[in-house]
Order: structure tokens, then C-alpha cells, then sequence
């Protein structure tokens, strides 16, 4: 049976001679791996499109339940990337956010309002926002909400933030894993951040790098499957260092 669906490219493996398998979380089925044939081959170029991550696709699939690899009747771009692949800085910070989605999103099933969170997400951020270095600070704050473990919205004169349990608190946590005066009330801004106010966290490299950092280690706390980021240290040297 054919289904009709949103999708957003994550990333891809080669596989034998000219052929990808291309991981795309969908609208309808959640994260799935599909098979691309002939993709790397001179006569297909239009598939280059599977191999540029964020890339926002209106699909036709066929669908297995529990297939590990399902495959592709017929796709056309849902919004043609405008600056993603061709500037730097968001193409570097598109492999690191779908580098690190890749690993957290691994339900293979429906779930619209983060669907939508991320296809509109990417959209904003391509198509153009002030504050451009800040995106993935925003990004994935945001992020932790929609997968179950948004931290707790109360930032009233609390010292601590505890990354365990997600909650400010006044008291210094025993289990160690708290952020520090001055990551917190950083971290505090990211509450009330909208997409279209990133200029306004205005942030020295390190500052925006320890924001980062105690992002990365919430998630860490809350998914055990996160492990390396890979690109992560690119990402560094674009957006921290200045």
C-alpha cells in the first residue's frame, strides 16, 4: 500500500556501488530507513537531494510495519533549501543537529507535534533568522520538551538548576549534576526564547559553548543512547571560539 507523507532527511550510508540507505523521520511513521537505488550515479542527480541533511520532502512510500528498510515510490522537495547548503556556518550546524537527532528520535511511529516542531524549526532556520549562531542552543532546548524531559518552567531566584530532575531548585543538588551560577542564568533566558529573538541572547564564544555543554549533558542524563557527537567540534570551532 502507498502512504503520502512529510519527511526530513537525516543522514545516509552508502550501500554497494551506487545505492544509499537514507534514515528520514517522517510525519506518518516516525523514523524510517529507506533504500535509494542508483543515487550516486551521474543519471539521477535529482536524488542528490537524500544526501543533504534537513532536506523537507513530500514523499510516497510503501510501508512494511516492522521492516527495517522500507522504500520510496515517488518524492519532490516540500521547501528548497535557500542558505543550508550553501553557507558554512548552517550547513556545519545542520550536520550537527541531525547528527544528534539521529540518535534521539528512534520511534517508529507517529508523533505530529514534534514532526511539525522540527519541519518548521528547519524552515526558520533556513530561510532566514538574526542570531543564526544561537539557533541550536534554541533548537534543542526546545527539543527536550517534545521528547518527554523539558526541564520545569519555574526560574524564580532559584540558584540551581538540577539536570537530574529537570527543576530549579535553591538547594546545591548531592548527585553533582547541577549547572553553575553562571550557565544558569543563561540557561534561564532559554525559557521564555522565541525563534525569531535569537539575537537577543547575546553571548561571548564560551558562554554560548558552556550553554551548549549543559545542554548536551541533559540530554545525556535522559537518553543513554546518545554517546558521541561526532561533529560536534566543528560546530566549536564555528560558533564558540569567537
Amino acid at each position: 500500500m502507498i502512504h503520502t507523507t512529510k519527511g526530513i532527511v537525516l543522514n545516509h550510508i552508502k550501500y554497494k556501488e551506487t545505492s544509499i540507505i537514507v534514515t528520514v523521520y517522517t510525519e506518518a511513521f516516525g523514523r524510517q530507513n529507506y533504500l535509494i537505488n542508483n543515487v550516486r550515479s551521474k543519471r539521477n542527480k535529482g536524488y542528490s537531494v537524500f544526501l543533504q541533511p534537513m532536506t523537507l520532502l513530500d514523499l510516497q512510500v510503501y510501508h512494511r510495519p516492522k521492516a527495517d528498510i522500507q522504500r520510496i515510490k515517488d518524492f519532490k522537495v516540500a521547501h528548497p533549501l535557500e542558505s543550508i547548503p550553501f553557507k558554512q556556518e548552517k550547513r556545519a550546524m545542520a550536520f550537527f543537529l541531525t547528527e544528534l537527532m539521529s540518535k534521539v528520535l528512534r520511534e517508529e511511529e507517529r508523533n505530529t507535534d514534534l514532526f511539525n516542531f522540527i519541519f518548521h524549526g528547519i524552515e526558520v532556520f533556513d530561510t532566514g533568522t538574526r542570531g543564526t549562531a544561537n539557533f541550536h542552543l534554541f533548537f534543542l532546548f526546545q527539543l527536550s520538551r517534545f521528547l518527554g524531559f523539558g526541564p520545569e518552567g519555574d526560574t524564580s531566584n532559584q540558584s540551581y538548576f538540577d539536570l537530574l530532575n529537570g527543576h530549579f531548585t535553591n538547594t546545591e543538588p548531592s548527585h553533582g549534576f547541577f549547572l553553575t551560577e553562571q550557565v544558569n542564568n543563561n540557561w534561564k533566558r532559554l525559557f521564555s526564547l522565541e525563534a525569531d529573538q535569537l539575537h537577543q541572547l547575546q553571548l561571548k564564544g564560551e558562554e554560548r559553548y558552556a550553554l551548549l555543554e549543559a545542554i548536551l549533558d541533559y540530554f545525556r542524563l535522559h537518553i543513554d543512547t546518545l554517546g558521541e557527537i561526532k561533529s560536534l567540534s566543528i560546530v566549536h570551532q564555528l560558533f564558540h571560539e569567537a
